[in-house]
């Protein structure tokens, strides 16, 4: 019995000495800065994610080609991390959470846009000097997935010849419009995007002869699309578009 009174009282003193903290779960050290790797139904973006600590408060940033985005809140319980980001999307806040894991010297998760879509997220320790400049923060995706606003580049196919026409696109939701560049002059255009189906027409006056053309097709990737296209009664062919 006095082993055993020995033994607690032992344990009660080392306890006493060593703290109660060290009883606690040590939360993993996200502090510093870090790659930052996310993607979106619009593609793979990357910045620098820093993470800092204000007393008891963990703060940060993610810096990439578009500017600084503050942090809305970052938290850690053990390994596991949340941190959220709010952006302007169509006029109204969208709420961005990434949850993931931390590793030894990464960490990754995965991104909710504001309950649109999911992607994937990565980080690793940040290299000064690194090749290769960092683009902005994930873009919120349209509802539909895809968002193909900007100026592409188009080959066109067919069996009567070739073309290159340019393309300055404008997408709201699941709404297309935009303008057309090429050797029959300018026009307007109008359309659809939906998932990745994407579907736009526009009229032309050939050698005095109204022609109607439409294109269809799949958007590949964000910077990438392709598919058919009706030359009214001309006959048919394909196209392939990149963002310039």
């Amino acid at each position: 019995m006095k082993r055993r009174a020995l033994a607690v009282t032992f344990i009660l003193i080392a306890l006493l000495l060593l703290g109660t903290s060290s009883l606690a779960v040590q939360s993993a050290n996200v502090v510093g800065s870090w790659d930052f790797t996310v993607e979106s139904p619009n593609g793979k973006n990357t910045s620098v994610l820093i993470i800092k600590k204000d007393g008891d408060k963990l703060t940060g940033m993610a810096k990439g080609a578009r500017g600084e985005r503050p942090l809305e809140s970052v938290s850690v319980a053990g390994n596991d991390i949340t941190f959220v980001m709010k952006i302007k999307f169509q006029e109204q806040d969208m709420v961005i959470t990434y949850k993931g894991k931390v590793e030894k010297d990464s960490m990754k998760g995965e991104a909710d846009f504001g309950g649109l879509a999911t992607g994937p997220w990565s980080a690793v320790p940040h290299l000064e000097g690194a090749a290769g400049s960092p683009s902005a923060p994930a873009s919120p995706p349209q509802a539909g997935g895809a968002n193909v606003t900007g100026e592409w580049s188009v080959a066109v196919e067919t069996s009567a010849g070739s073309g290159n026409p340019s393309f300055t696109f404008k997408q709201e939701g699941e709404k297309l419009t935009g303008t057309y560049k090429g050797q029959f002059g300018e026009s307007p255009l109008t359309g659809t995007v939906k998932g990745s189906d994407i579907t736009f027409t526009i009229k032309i006056n050939a050698q005095g002869q109204d022609l109607t053309i439409v294109y269809s097709g799949k958007i590949e990737s964000k910077d990438s699309m392709k598919g058919k296209v009706v030359l009214g009664e001309l006959g048919e062919g394909t196209w392939s578009g990149k963002r310039k």
